[in-house]
C-alpha cells in the first residue's frame, strides 16, 4: 500500500512539533496559567535550536552520506583542482593522476589521459609522484 502525501523530513517534522508547541504554549498562558509563557518560551528556544542543528549540523552530514556522485562530478572537481592556483601541489598532482585514470579507464580517451599528465608535468616537472607515470606509446603496437 502506497503512502498518502508527500513525504515528510525529519526537519520539518521537528520544525512543525515544535512550532504547533509553542503557539499552543503562547495561547494557554494567555487564556490561563502564565507558566505557561515559559514552556513557551522554553518551546520557542527548542525550535530555534532546532533550526539551528538542522541547517548547520544534521543536514549537511546528511547531504555529504547522500551524496552520489557521477563519474562527470569528479571530472569536474578534480579539473577544477587543476584550473586554481590557491590548491596545494600535491592536491593538483593527485588529481591530474586520478583524472588520468578517469579519462583512461572509464572514458577511454588516452590522449585526453596523457594531455593532463602533460599539463601537470610542464607545471612541476621534478614531481616524483609523475615521474613514475611515463606517458604510454599511444598509436604504437
Amino acid at each position: 500500500m502506497a503512502p498518502h502525501g508527500p513525504d515528510v523530513s525529519p526537519g520539518v517534522a521537528g520544525r512543525r512539533f515544535l512550532a504547533t508547541a509553542t503557539v499552543v504554549a503562547t495561547l494557554l498562558g494567555i487564556l490561563g496559567d502564565a507558566r505557561w509563557f515559559a514552556a513557551s518560551g522554553a518551546f520557542g528556544v527548542a525550535w530555534w535550536g532546532w533550526d539551528f542543528l538542522w541547517d548547520s549540523v544534521v543536514g549537511p552530514i546528511g547531504g555529504w552520506f547522500a551524496a552520489d556522485l557521477s563519474v562527470d562530478d569528479t571530472i569536474r572537481l578534480l579539473e577544477d583542482h587543476l584550473a586554481a592556483d590557491a590548491v596545494p601541489r600535491h592536491v593538483q598532482i593527485e588529481s591530474a593522476l586520478r583524472l588520468a585514470e578517469i579519462y583512461r579507464l572509464s572514458r577511454h580517451d588516452p590522449l585526453r589521459a596523457e594531455a593532463v599528465l602533460a599539463r601537470v608535468r610542464a607545471r612541476w616537472p621534478d614531481a616524483p609522484e609523475l615521474a613514475q607515470r611515463q606517458p604510454p606509446a599511444v598509436g604504437k603496437k
